[in-house]
């Protein structure tokens, strides 16, 4: 085993592999830090490559290109509150709270320095766990990942102070999205309405892209507010320090990484779920059991590890499934077998004796590019940081030509686009609400493997696979305990939590009718479909719709109470003397009750504090949304050449928050060249066939 180690580091000391190293490192940074864009996406530009490589040549700049991807993907998190990637949604929880308190050098430095150390952590574990990955596929069966699942999806009840009620909605409704398409089993079309472009199911990058990015960017508009409310250049002169801080602190905090890398490792060897799930289920673990665990959430060091200590964790963990057994744990997986599979290498046991120092010469890659991202972003962070201080009108347009360019790169439709415009829409309706993107998320993407164990597991086992699954049933009382759990903190912070509900309750109220008849019209039409396609999803939805009727009469409660009140200054939801809610205490009554105070104090730093001020944000956020559909009418009508480009120029040579003339041209000139820039590479390099309706 030692030698093999070594071997697989000396093999990849030639030149012509250490620069596709460094080059898919470089690529993969760029690519991290695009919303949208996807990694997956250049890999599969990488294979056509891949005839006129040699192997480690390959393993270098596939596996590089994921590494570097991982800590580039949280940048954006972290500065912009916009995910480079799905996974990345936990670092948004703490990153994003501390850039906006000016500490976007500490947070960059805390992601980059947790990403190496959990990944090095890792390769630790791969050293010996790839001598076992014999067993792997004895050990999870459908009960297995049926349970697991669920399991993370409980989790993520577990990442804010909000009724689980809320999160249960919203874990279902991603399941529900997530039957769109053909059913698995019978081949039936389900909830399609007749669109072929529906038939392969809804992308989870529209989905990602609408409720993060452009509702984000919708939110910024508003409030005419960068990022971080803090001096430039007060970050430029303490920006060093705050780097400092930050790796000394990671490194005091050691056991966050340790614990956060080897739950990413063990759930990375879960193919079809790890890759996606650690980084949520690390940090709702980190949660759990660190002591500051109640205020995850506002912008502290703990909960900022235990998300990006996984990050590139994971995909060592997911190594070993891909190279023993030719499992995936992710997308980016998928990709690379079938790399390997092109050069003439099939994955599995023949591999692993044919060429033994391969499976750590794959480690080796994802460590040194792993770490060498991490050094480069840390150089190139007080340049990163300062995108902290533009403004959201002058951010608008390039997130937003991202976001219409990815969401149709993802399925090369313009179904795409019309699913950004639908979850982008009812992301900035929902934003203020309380209700889980992540949940919504995940239930998203795990849909179709939950559907597929399901029925694996009914046709295999039926019930007795309580009996017959002793992992499984580990999995789901670790889920009902933790429900238990969040039921009982709930209740004791009950007042609090209703107190941050009910700033905007005629909205809760309409959203909670519109879920519930969603809900109900999806059960009518899941029950015309045959038993096997139709059952699941009919549970799911029944499910759904009792929650939301639940969500329904509550909010209907506090509507009426608050209805009455007074119109006048301040806002309900707000601090000041006439509020609702005046005699609930946010002072100190625990920790849990802390965090709830500390969070409300944070939401009402930008929450207008009069009605005029609300119905000018409110203004100032239609306009926002209709010029992103006007960025998207753009596209479908001139092309993404003519149209983003234009539609930009038009953007900043009206916009008023730009007061002088001359600087209002400057910036619509660079922003059409960037923005028109942008569109021809995405056209070129991903080959868009959509050319405009004119």
């Amino acid at each position: 085993m030692i030698s093999h180690l070594f071997t697989g580091l000396t093999d990849l000391g030639t030149p012509s592999v250490m620069l596709l190293l460094f080059f898919g490192m470089v690529v993969g940074m760029l690519v991290g830090m695009l919303p949208g864009l996807g990694v997956v996406l250049v890999l599969t530009l990488i294979l056509p490559f891949v005839y006129h490589m040699s192997v480690l040549e390959t393993v270098a700049i596939m596996l590089a290109t994921q590494a570097g991807a991982y800590f580039a993907a949280s940048i954006t998190a972290i500065l912009l509150n916009t995910p480079g990637a799905p996974e990345s949604f936990p670092t948004t929880l703490d990153g994003f709270p501390m850039a906006r308190r000016g500490e976007a050098g500490k947070a960059l430095a805390i992601s980059a320095t947790s990403t190496w150390m959990g990944g090095w952590i890792a390769c630790i574990f791969f050293v010996g766990l790839i001598q076992l990955a014999g067993p792997l596929n004895t050990v999870f069966h459908p009960p297995e990942y049926m349970a697991i699942i669920i399991l993370a999806i409980v989790l993520i009840a577990q990442t804010g102070n909000i009724p689980l009620s809320k999160v249960f909605i919203s874990g279902l409704l991603g399941l529900m999205l997530s039957f769109v398409g053909s059913d698995p089993v019978t081949g039936v079309e389900r909830f399609t309405m007749g669109l072929p472009t529906l038939y392969s199911g809804i992308g989870v990058v529209p989905f990602a892209l609408g409720v993060f990015a452009v509702t984000q960017m919708v939110k910024m508009y508003g409030s005419r507010k960068a990022v971080a409310s803090v001096d430039l250049t007060q970050l430029g002169k303490g920006f060093h320090a705050q780097v400092r801080q930050g790796i000394a602190e990671t490194f005091r905090s050691w056991i966050h990484v340790a614990r956060s890398a080897t739950i990413a490792t063990l759930l990375g060897l879960v193919p079809g779920i790890g890759g996606f799930t650690s980084n949520f289920i690390s940090y709702g673990v980190g949660q759990k059991v660190s002591k500051r665990g109640p205020q995850f959430g506002t912008g502290i060091t703990e909960g900022l590890i235990s998300a990006e200590g996984s990050s590139l964790s994971k995909e060592v963990g997911s190594l070993i499934p891909a190279v023993a057994l030719g499992l995936p744990s992710g997308l980016g997986m998928v990709i690379f077998i079938a790399a390997l599979t092109i050069l003439g290498l099939q994955p599995g046991p023949s591999l692993l004796k044919g060429s033994p120092a391969l499976p750590y010469s794959m480690m080796w890659v994802l460590a040194i590019a792993g770490l060498l991202s991490c050094v480069l972003g840390l150089l190139l962070a007080p340049q990163l940081s300062r995108i902290t201080g533009i403004k959201g009108p002058y951010m608008f347009p390039f997130i937003v030509a991202l976001s219409v360019l990815g969401s149709f790169a993802d399925v090369n439709t313009t179904m795409g686009i019309y699913l950004l415009v639908i979850f982008s829409i009812v992301g900035v309706a929902v934003r203020d609400l309380g209700y889980s993107v992540a949940a919504a998320a995940i239930g998203l993407v795990l849909g179709g493997t939950f559907d597929d164990n399901v029925h694996l597991t009914n046709s295999l086992y039926g019930w007795n696979f309580i009996t017959k699954s002793p992992l499984a049933d580990v999995f789901f009382l670790i889920a009902i305990y933790l429900v238990f759990s969040a039921g009982r903190r709930w209740h004791k912070n009950k007042n609090e939590v209703t107190r941050q509900a009910v700033k905007h309750p005629l909205m809760e109220w309409v959203f909670d009718l519109v879920m519930s008849v969603f809900s109900i019209t999806y059960v009518v039409v899941g029950m015309g479909y045959p038993a096997q396609a139709g059952e699941i999803p009919v549970v799911v939805g029944f499910l759904a719709a009792v929650a939301s009727v639940y969500r329904l009469v509550i909010d209907f409660r506090v509507w009426l109470q608050v209805r009455h009140e007074d119109s006048l200054e301040p806002i309900p939801g707000n601090a000041g003397p006439k509020d609702a809610f005046e005699g609930v205490s946010l002072e100190s009554d625990g920790d849990e009750a802390s965090a709830v105070a500390v969070m409300t104090r944070m939401e009402n730093e930008e929450e207008p504090r009069t009605r005029k001020d609300r119905r000018q944000q409110n203004t100032r956020e239609l306009i926002a949304l209709l010029w992103f559909l006007g960025f998207v009418a753009g596209s479908l009508v001139a092309g993404f050449k003519i149209g983003i480009p234009v539609v930009t120029f038009i953007y900043a040579m009206v916009n008023k928050d730009i007061q002088s003339l001359t600087k209002r041209a400057l910036f619509a000139v660079s922003a059409t060249i960037v923005t028109g820039a942008l569109a021809y590479a995405f056209v070129e390099l991903f080959h868009l066939t959509f050319h405009g309706l004119i």
